[in-house]
């Protein structure tokens, strides 16, 4: 079975960025809920640019640990040359830097100074002098569809439009970073909501394959991680601090991917307590972070309980329960296991749980 890697940073601090029965966008975009906060000033970020994300950084795991094809087995966090990778060129002192310093006037970009051989960071860490440099991968949206069924029913045109779309969304946001310091796995908070980025840098796009009538059946992308929020994707994937989704998850309606993916992928249950973190969740929490408009809680409430419904059909959840907690709306569900999702039995929810760290 075909599967994704998907970050777990991007998962639980974005929202969808869309535009919503023929109303528009309007910038800047700012939400703020408890201590989630995002700013958007440019760009869309929904459920289609969310799953380029993810093949991108599953594209980047392949490509870093040396596997051809995306059917290849992804590596997880516990293995060592993962640990390795991770901690290279990398330190607390780095990413904390990096941080308070975050580049002006604001292109978006790491400074090359950075991750230049001359070592310019050596005041900052006189071990590590520099952070990694920018990896670079290249996407063949042929190969793409062949290796991924999904994306079968999407021509040329319309993957490139997704790509670009994601390229062109200008975000600043929490990020954290994880690396491993040597001894166990650190995540690092990393926050650049007063400070836009983009996720990725598209470079050249060459076209690969041309019909008899001069139509363009495929394109290749060269995609670079140099900007500030590339970076920490990057590093987050080089770590393989990731969630994994299935191929059917991509045929889920775009509300029931998006639920899934912003509240219930990304918290597995505390080893001590049991408890699942966002387990129930309130109404107003959901409505916040799908970013939906309408006031009217009746429908608020039908739509969460098709979203639920669908998840349940799918096997991505056993059942849930609708209740009240203080005069509001909460929801409560049983989180499915992976193989309960897939019929798979060769992976352990455990050796994707990094939740201790």
């Amino acid at each position: 079975m075909i599967k994704l890697a998907s970050d777990k940073s991007f998962n639980r601090y974005i929202c969808p960025l869309i535009n919503i029965k023929g109303k528009t966008m309007e910038y800047p975009f700012e939400l703020k809920y408890n201590n989630f906060h995002l700013r958007c000033v440019d760009g869309i970020m929904g459920p289609k640019q969310m799953m380029v994300m993810d093949i991108i950084g599953t594209k980047l795991i392949h490509s870093f640990y040396g596997n051809p094809s995306f059917s290849d087995r992804i590596p997880t966090s516990i293995e060592k040359t993962v640990k390795d990778k991770s901690g290279q060129l990398m330190s607390s002192k780095l990413l904390i830097f990096m941080n308070e310093h975050l580049p002006q006037p604001n292109t978006g970009l790491i400074p090359e100074t950075w991750y230049s051989d001359e070592g310019r960071l050596s005041d900052i860490d006189t071990k590590y002098t520099r952070i990694k440099k920018p990896l670079t991968i290249v996407l063949n949206d042929g190969i793409l569809r062949k290796e991924l069924p999904f994306l079968r029913k999407y021509s040329s045109r319309q993957i490139g439009k997704m790509i670009i779309d994601a390229r062109n969304c200008w975000l600043g946001m929490s990020y954290p970073m994880c690396f491993h310091d040597g001894k166990k796995y650190k995540v690092l908070p990393f926050n650049t909501s007063g400070f836009v980025s983009r996720l990725i840098s598209v470079g050249e796009i060459n076209k690969t394959r041309i019909s008899k009538t001069n139509k363009t059946l495929e394109r290749e992308y060269q995609i670079t991680f140099d900007t500030i929020l590339g970076y920490a994707f990057m590093q987050n994937m080089i770590s393989c601090y990731m969630d994994l989704l299935p191929g059917k998850f991509y045929e889920l309606s775009d509300y029931a991917q998006l639920y899934y993916r912003l509240f219930i992928l990304s918290y597995f249950p505390n080893k001590s307590t049991g408890k699942i973190p966002k387990n129930p969740l309130s109404i107003d929490e959901i409505r916040q972070r799908l970013v939906l408009k309408t006031k009217d809680t009746y429908m608020v409430r039908e739509i969460i309980k098709r979203i639920l419904g669908e998840l349940r059909s799918e096997h991505f959840i056993k059942d849930f329960s609708e209740e009240k907690i203080d005069r509001k709306y909460h929801y409560r569900y049983s989180r499915n296991t992976w193989k309960e999702i897939t019929g798979e039995e060769n992976l352990s929810d455990s050796d994707l749980d990094m939740t201790d760290i």
